[in-house]
């Protein structure tokens, strides 16, 4: 199975995810939070081309806001701009993971989570993601756990020999041992797993018992704080829980590898020149649900936390989110809800039938709105229903004649459908508006070459390709070689075809590699 595929909706719910961009400021201090909002929801590009820069300031723009909502928090305007904030890092956050199959495994785990609308279980997805990248800290534990829940013993058995194996001393190890002892009616067994849990983590005993299934716990008669626990579900009876005293340490970086999250939080802030250590006390924070001071957290630390923090940064800003949308709509904005909840649906869910449910929502409450149009236009075409997606981008241009991605929704739908004269209609306009824009200059290039138009053909495609135009597969190196044959040029034509050809062979290589590699 080749992951990176997984799910026939993936490519036209991406298609919809990459066209709902917005740009955010570079360094939007509290102080100036209007004015930094004001400029995302404009779509002003200006972050720094640094990327350590970059981090810095994504992550003083999630503190503004914050800071902003906090200042307002009865603002539906400040609530729908960190939600928009959010849900456009989750989209660059995703799109990075799932260029990669160790990233794509964190996907798939955050899918596991309750994010995801297609069929698989949790368990299949925890599964896969397992198996695209067998490293991830806990991931073993975390399986053997759900497959226990679902009363698949004999695969749980043979993940948590895996998980001792791997991980012996992660936290989800300990609690799949918890859970194959209570399975096996050994209390106090999995009664002192648990113990060990709450002892590195309060917040990581509370999680755990939360779900514990009341199959799998003692007769009342039973004793124990840690069952009294599970049975009432109450913060007041944790606090009677008597840990053992745990080992005292000065290191952050040892409480991380403990797991102990309270500990490492209580840490005072790390410099900010040590994102190693940011991105630690982003991971603590996550842990313990604390999403509002993990997210600035994590986005110092993401260039050493890499895939890991990418993780955690997508479930806090799904969170957050899905939590500014409850209180867009608590304050009474229906219309800003059901756009949020459509973008929302887009990109963390991949639900675009329900999306679009959504967007119709919205565009009746607010009928001018040209960006309500676009919306339920591309939601319209992920669901291959082209005449309506066509019908209403036309009617975002005609609220908005300069909305880029109405233009090029049309402009693919046209090179779709071979209508390239109609195409080029919508290319001109956006290249009037956007004249350095690879993707529209490439298309252009197409759409001439396909109109017996070699000239102007290759005036667009030679020089892009030249400066290393993306052409994974060869097709544009092939078209430029057909157009440098119709003018005569063959020698050139020949060196194109000749790429051609090897970018064609490479691509062809890497897909068998892949197949082989996950089948």
């Amino acid at each position: 199975m080749c992951l990176g595929l997984r799910g026939g909706h993936l490519p036209s719910v991406l298609w919809i995810a990459i066209a709902l961009s917005i740009g955010f400021v570079q360094r939007a201090h509290a102080e100036n939070f209007a004015e930094g909002a004001r400029q995302a929801a404009a779509g002003q590009e200006v972050l720094s081309q640094n990327p350590a820069r970059q981090q810095a300031d994504y992550a003083v723009a999630a503190e503004a806001f914050r800071n902003g909502i906090a200042r307002e928090p009865g603002s539906a305007a400040a609530w729908t701009q960190w939600a928009d904030f959010a849900l456009e890092r989750f989209r660059i956050l995703d799109l990075q993971l799932r260029s990669a199959q160790s990233g794509m495994a964190r996907v798939l785990r955050f899918e596991a989570q309750g994010w995801h609308s297609g069929p698989e279980t949790r368990e299949e997805l925890l599964r896969q993601s397992a198996t695209a990248d067998p490293e991830q800290q806990g991931i073993w534990g975390e399986l053997g756990v759900e497959q226990e829940w679902r009363g698949r013993q004999e695969e749980a058995a043979a993940t948590l020999k895996t998980a001792l194996e791997r991980q012996p001393n992660e936290s989800w190890t300990l609690r799949l041992q918890a859970v194959t002892a209570a399975a096996e009616g050994n209390w106090g067994k999995a009664e002192a797993y648990l113990v060990e849990l709450g002892v590195r983590s309060r917040a990581a005993l509370r999680s755990a018992l939360k779900v514990w299934p009341k199959s799998l716990l003692p007769n009342e008669s039973a004793k124990g704080e840690v069952w009294e626990c599970a049975r009432k579900d109450s913060e007041a009876c944790f606090a009677k829980i008597k840990f053992p005293p745990s080992e005292i340490h000065d290191s952050e970086e040892q409480f991380f590898a403990e797991e102990r999250w309270e500990q490492l939080v209580a840490m005072p802030e790390p410099p900010s020149e040590l994102p190693a250590a940011w991105f630690r006390r982003g991971v603590a924070l996550a842990e313990l649900n604390n999403c509002e001071r993990a997210i600035p957290a994590l986005e110092r630390g993401l260039g050493p936390g890499g895939e890991t923090a990418a993780y955690w940064l997508e479930r806090c800003y799904a969170l957050e989110a899905e939590r500014a949308a409850a209180r867009i709509r608590a304050l009474g904005n229906e219309a800003a809800f059901h756009r949020v909840r459509g973008d929302f649906l887009v990109r963390v869910k991949g639900d675009a039938q329900s999306a679009t449910e959504d967007y119709e929502k919205a565009r009746k409450l607010q009928p001018r709105a040209a960006v309500l149009a676009e919306r339920l236009a591309q939601a319209y075409q992920s669901r291959g229903e082209m005449n309506q997606a066509k019908q209403a981008a036309r009617e975002a241009l005609a609220l908005d004649p300069r909305r880029l991605v109405a233009l090029r929704l049309l402009a693919s739908i046209a090179m779709s459908e071979r209508d390239y004269p109609g195409a080029l209609e919508f290319l001109n306009k956006m290249l009037a508006m956007r004249s350095n824009d690879a993707w529209v200059r490439v298309e252009m290039g197409i759409a001439y070459a396909q109109t017996g138009q070699p000239q102007q053909a290759l005036a667009y495609l030679e020089p892009l390709l030249a400066a290393g135009y993306p052409d994974e597969r060869g097709a544009l190196h092939g078209m430029l070689a057909g157009v440098l044959r119709k003018l005569g040029r063959e020698q050139e034509a020949q060196i194109a075809a000749a790429e051609a050809n090897r970018l064609s062979d490479l691509f062809q290589q890497h897909l068998k590699t892949g197949l082989d590699d996950h089948q």
